[in-house]
Order: structure tokens, then sequence, then C-alpha cells
């Protein structure tokens, strides 16, 4: 069959047609997909005000629980603790924490609860802004005011001994039974030499503890 000229002009005519047509519904595939990605993030950036709006009204009830919590702090470092000279710092603290572990051993009833090895860190004073200039590279300051000019030491200790018992010393040293305050920022168990254990296994503890100078009232 001989396609006349005016078939062949109309033939030409629908593949030109199917070809925008075609160009037309990719296009606007593509439109849709950003219409709903947009739609996506707006859901996204409105939650997140949402968000931001429960924050900024919660600010001033947050504000006065930390004045708060930083008053009782002050009352506690005032009242209960006892200054010390700098001089007596690291015996002060292994005779505290020599004491607690002992007491740990008997209330717990955990023979293998004991220090392995303890090693004082260098005395550490705060910055006059109370931020360490590390710490200020590093991100915003997160010591309560009433602890800035507090002197600190970090003393590495491995201790060995049972889970529980391990984990009731650590709820001590919250208690201030130390008689100080203290910091710990991470914590690593390993299992211990259980040869002659009996019951739950020993563990071995790494623990980096941070010790305040005393220098309340």
């Amino acid at each position: 069959m001989t396609l006349t000229t005016p078939m062949k002009i109309i033939l030409a005519m629908l593949i030109i047609a199917l070809i925008a047509v075609g160009f037309w519904l990719l296009d606007w595939q593509h439109k849709h997909n950003e219409l709903a990605t947009v739609k996506q993030q707006k859901a996204e950036l409105q939650e997140k005000l949402e968000k931001n709006r429960d924050l900024v009204k919660a600010l001033p009830v947050l504000t006065r629980e930390k004045a708060d919590l930083e008053e009782q702090l002050r009352q506690v470092v005032q009242t209960d603790l006892v200054a010390e000279k700098p001089e007596l710092f690291v015996a002060n603290y292994i005779k505290q924490i020599e004491r607690v572990m002992l007491e740990e051993r008997v209330r717990m009833s955990d023979p293998t609860f004991d220090i392995v090895n303890i090693q004082p860190g260098a005395l550490t004073s705060s910055s006059p802004g109370g931020t360490a200039p590390e710490e200020a590279a590093e991100g915003a300051d997160t010591t309560p005011d009433a602890l800035k000019s507090f002197p600190t030491r970090v003393f590495n200790m491995s201790m060995r001994g049972k889970y529980a018992t391990l984990i009731d010393f650590l709820y001590q040293l919250g208690a201030l039974k130390l008689e100080r305050l203290v910091t710990i920022d991470k914590i690593a168990l390993t299992p211990g030499d259980n040869k002659t254990s009996v019951g739950s296994p020993t563990l071995t503890i790494t623990i980096p503890i941070t010790a305040y100078m005393r220098q309340g009232g």
C-alpha cells in the first residue's frame, strides 16, 4: 500500500502528537513526585515547628526547675560537704572509696568485691568562665553552675565483684556515700576470673570517676 502525501502528513502529525503526549506524561510524573516530596517536607517542618513551640512554652518551667536544682546543689555543697585541703584530695578520696567498698562487700555479702587499681589524674581547675577551652570548642558546657569553680580529678578505677554489687556501688556513689560529688561518663564491664566464683559470675568494671574537691562550708 502506497501512502499518499496527505496520509503521510497525518501519520507524521500523529507520531509527533504521541511523542508530545509521552513527554508531557514524563514531565507530569516528575512534577507529581516533586510535589509529593515538597508536601512531605512541609509536613516534617510543620511537625518540628509544633515541637519547637511546645519547647518554647515549657522553657519558663524548665528554667525554674533548673534554678531550683542549682539551689539544692548549692545547699548540699555548703552544708553537707566539709572543705578539704588540695594536698589531701587524693588521700581522702582513696580512704573514702575503700570505706564504701568495704561497706558494700559486707552489705551485699560479696567477698569478691574489691578495688583492683586506682590511678589518680591531674588536678584540673575550671577556667574563669567555667568552661575549659577544649570543652568550649567541642560544645556547650553541661556542668552545673554550682560546680564550675570546683577543682576536679579523674580517678581511673578498676574493680571486681558481682553484677548486683557493682550496680549498687554506683547507686551509693550517687547517694553521696563517698561524702563528695562525683560524675561518671562511661563504664566498661568485662568477665572476671570465675574459677573460684560461686553463684553469679564475677565481673571487672573499668570506670573513670570525676571527683570534685570538697569546698563546702
